[in-house]
């Protein structure tokens, strides 16, 4: 169950552009999201976005949307660790299980293993297994911080208006968006997972852990920390592990300039079929409970 603390109260008010907030807020918080995160990329100042402005600009329209409560209940979710223990089995290890079933499939089909951090320990540059687990420990700056936003404060009110599945369908669809200008920064795994042409299915790896994480945020109160921080840590860390080559030099990651497209291709296919199976479980709904509005917007 998850308190809606962006849900659009909806008021009398002199304030146009307010009110359209309120009542948009998700559209607003897109638009701002783009439009702040991409002015590296579409300014030339380099080719990448600013992965802490999805949370900033939450964190800004948080209480214009749902007041000092809306505020709170934003910040509370970014440290609710108190969930089902089967949600924290779920968010560390079925992105592993997913890998491996991947890897099983690839090898299957005559292709071979990658050269990735856990499976190739002889160059000395190469990470020991035990130092990845740093990677649940990414620096606030890094793109995971995005979660924050996305999850605490953009799914809530697609929720509410649209329901789980197409809310959490808009969610996916706009997260791989923002994503956009690493398929054309050269130094990226984006591009290293085959550019542009990898895009369909980059979009069905988005779209496909949305609906799981949603269903995760769902069943841990909406915390934001749990179904978006450490989620999106957990397949990051597991992709790093498992499914592509990659070493770490001077304490952080490099990525070979390519990485074998047919596995990942494999990967996003049983990403996509594992939450059509939680879609089917859950009959659509997720996990889902409206409980509510908040007041209180600073609009009043």
């Amino acid at each position: 169950m998850v308190n809606d603390i962006t849900q659009p109260v909806y008021v009398e008010t002199q304030n146009s552009v307010c009110a359209f907030t309120i009542r948009y807020s998700f559209l607003v918080y897109a638009v701002l999201t783009l439009i702040l995160g991409w002015f590296p990329w579409y300014s030339g100042i380099r080719p990448t976005q600013l992965w802490f402005v999805p949370f900033l600009t939450a964190f800004i329209m948080a209480p214009v949307v749902g007041g000092r409560k809306g505020l709170g209940t934003f910040l509370r979710r970014m440290v609710r660790i108190r969930a089902p223990w089967y949600t924290w089995v779920l968010v560390i290890f079925l992105p592993a299980a997913i890998g491996i079933a991947s890897l099983g499939i690839h090898a299957l089909l005559g292709g071979q293993l990658p050269e990735a951090a856990l499976l190739n320990l002889n160059s000395a540059t190469r990470v020991q297994p035990a130092l990845l687990g740093l990677l649940f420990l990414l620096p606030l700056g890094s793109e995971n911080i995005a979660e924050f936003g996305f999850r605490g404060f953009g799914i809530p009110p697609l929720q509410n208006k649209w329901g789980s599945l197409v809310g959490t369908l808009i969610l996916g669809l706009f997260v791989s968006l923002w994503f956009l200008p690493q398929f054309f920064n050269e130094n990226s795994p984006q591009t290293a997972m085959g550019g542009l042409s990898f895009l369909p299915f980059f979009i069905l790896i988005e779209v496909g852990w949305s609906f799981m994480m949603t269903w995760v945020l769902n069943k841990s109160q909406g915390s934001s920390l749990i179904a978006g921080y450490v989620f999106h840590s957990a397949f990051n860390y597991w992709t790093v592990v498992l499914l592509v080559s990659a070493s770490v030099v001077g304490g952080e990651f490099e990525f070979a300039t390519s990485f074998d497209s047919t596995l990942l291709r494999i990967n996003a296919v049983l990403i996509a079929l594992t939450a059509i199976g939680f879609i089917v479980a859950t009959k659509g709904n997720l996990g889902y409970e409206p409980d509510g509005e908040a007041g209180g917007a600073i609009c009043e």
